[in-house]
């Protein structure tokens, strides 16, 4: 008696989990899961991406389950398991033959080994060991990122991923706020969008190119770069038939860069403009009012002053 309650009790336990989960096949169940992900609803995330490898017929399916899998673990917002992440990661890249999500995996590793070190700020040629994992002193991670993002764009050439690592080399250069360093990166970005101008980051990649003008005080060029950013993100929209992107703070950015840094309030009232009429609602459109009536009231009184120095001009001619 007790052994048939046990099968029955298990037979009713796959069967309605089976219910549960609610997908007949690895692509449906995938698709679910990315429904649930997307919903923040981690854990049905994750169930439904297990029931798409448990599911799966073919390697594609297999190693797609695993790298959402892995993404769950890596990026939900709580109860995540950045080292399970990283062990099913590292599985992907010995399995995937077709390199599909293998650049994806191996970006992953290296953006958690750049957050483990998010604190430090360390220099970017630190050493790595012969695996290219963080090498430890005193327990902290100290890391050579360059070497850790170069060989993601070494090992998987010409992918997206390998051209998401350079943008967060980039991003890291920038960011370190040495001059040296910070020169480095902005040469290497001019290189970069000139050599990929069909690149779907070619956007991102100018705004970064601009902020790193705006540190190196060069006003012209970072108004010339966002207004780039945000020319090709209005084209590849069209382009890629998806809703227009916001280009509101891109237009605010170059409003304040070419009243402030370049002097140049007329193409300053341009990219107000733009902002007010793109996005009216936009917090930032009371500060373009704000700054249009201050050049306003500046131009003037400099009219004003250009009168009265006039005026006295004649007046001591006579």
């Amino acid at each position: 008696m007790l052994l048939v309650v046990l099968v029955a009790g298990l037979f009713c336990q796959g069967w309605f989990g089976r219910r549960k989960v609610g997908a007949e096949t690895s692509d449906a169940a995938f698709e679910k899961g990315w429904v649930y992900y997307r919903l923040t609803e981690f854990n049905l995330a994750q169930t439904y991406f297990e029931a798409s490898y448990d599911l799966a017929t073919n390697d594609m399916q297999r190693i797609r389950a695993l790298s959402s899998q892995a993404d769950v673990w890596n990026y939900r917002n709580t109860g995540h398991d950045r080292k399970k992440a990283a062990e099913i990661y590292k599985r992907i890249i010995e399995e995937d033959t077709s390199k599909a999500w293998a650049p994806w995996a191996a970006l992953a590793l290296v953006r958690q080994a750049q957050w483990k070190a998010i604190d430090q700020f360390p220099d970017l040629e630190d050493p790595v060991d012969k695996d290219g994992n963080p090498v430890l002193e005193d327990d902290k991670p100290v890391l050579g990122l360059i070497k850790l993002y170069r060989a993601v764009m070494t090992d998987y050439p010409g992918t997206m991923a390998a051209e998401e690592a350079f943008l967060y080399l980039q991003t890291l250069r920038i960011a370190q706020l040495q001059d040296d360093v910070l020169a480095t990166g902005v040469e290497e970005l001019e290189e970069w969008v000139v050599a990929n101008p069909d690149s779907k980051l070619l956007s991102r990649a100018y705004a970064m190119l601009g902020h790193g003008y705006h540190l190196q005080r060069q006003g012209v060029k970072y108004i010339g770069a966002l207004a780039k950013s945000s020319e090709i993100a209005l084209i590849q929209g069209q382009n890629e038939n998806i809703p227009q992107a916001d280009q509101s703070e891109n237009y605010f950015k170059m409003g304040v860069a070419a009243q402030f840094d370049a002097g140049d309030f007329e193409m300053a009232r341009k990219y107000y403009r733009m902002l007010i009429e793109e996005a009216p609602t936009d917090q930032r459109v009371f500060i373009a009012e704000q700054h249009m009536a201050q050049m306003d009231e500046y131009e003037e009184s400099v009219r004003e002053e250009l009168k009265r120095l006039a005026t006295n001009a004649n007046g001591e001619e006579q």
